[in-house]
């Protein structure tokens, strides 16, 4: 009898423990959850701020947050990008490129996060090692992910290769047809493609018509030349 009762109770500790532990892990994640919405409403009211100091306190409670739930998990990516994004708003870029590529580094096949390095060095107008991120990013199941086609398009501009930048406002543009940024940039290559054939055809249009003006002037001297000959054996 005193066996059976030790293991009743044994088995009431185990399952008192796991509900225990079950209401621990419920309430972390509620609380990693909570802190993070908390955080994006801080960073929203930032962008809005009436004044400089007003946007640093926002950001800084964001931040504040953020390392909360970094500090309870470090594993955390949203924490991480979190204090990643919160550190580039005040200017920290170091520890910014520190938690971005704490994150990266814990998934870097994921198209999302390929996507936010992209935008990091982006920022920062990196655009050589941008594009690779967000090249990256197109490959690993981002294909047709509007903003990453966007941002690509954008890089390849800055870095002067206009090929290659109009191409992605294309795809941008048939991503989402009502995007008024790749539209905008498609008609301006199209307006500068117009003006470069009709460059190209007054070229053509003087070339022609002046290319035989030597020709012509050698022409009319020889005549000269004829008749002046023909008056003087006139007057032989």
């Amino acid at each position: 009898m005193a066996v059976t009762s030790d293991i009743s109770a044994m088995k009431k500790n185990i399952l008192i423990s796991i509900i225990i532990f079950s209401v621990f892990i419920g309430w972390a994640n509620l609380s990693y959850a909570d802190n993070s919405k908390k955080a994006e409403g801080y960073i929203r009211k930032a962008q809005t701020a009436s004044s400089s100091d007003e946007a640093y306190d926002y950001v800084h409670r964001a931040l504040l947050l953020y390392q909360a739930d970094y500090e309870n998990d470090p594993l955390n990516i949203q924490a991480l990008l979190g204090l990643s994004k919160t550190n580039q708003m005040i200017g920290d870029r170091p520890e910014a490129k520190l938690y971005v590529l704490k994150a990266y580094n814990m998934d870097p096949s994921d198209p999302k996060l390929q996507k936010t390095m992209g935008d990091f060095y982006y920022s920062f107008q990196e655009y050589s090692t941008a594009i690779e991120y967000y090249k990256l990013a197109l490959s690993s199941g981002y294909l047709e992910d509007y903003e990453t086609n966007l941002q690509a398009a954008k890089c390849f501009e800055k870095l002067g290769d206009s090929h290659n930048a109009e191409t992605y406002y294309r795809v941008t543009s048939y991503i989402n047809p009502k995007s008024k940024a790749a539209r905008k940039k498609i008609n301006e290559f199209d307006s500068a493609k117009h003006k470069d054939i009709e460059k190209e055809s007054d070229k053509l249009k003087y070339k022609y018509l002046f290319k035989d003006k030597p020709a012509q002037e050698e022409e009319k001297k020889e005549n000269e030349i004829k008749e002046l000959i023909e008056s003087i054996n006139g007057t032989l």
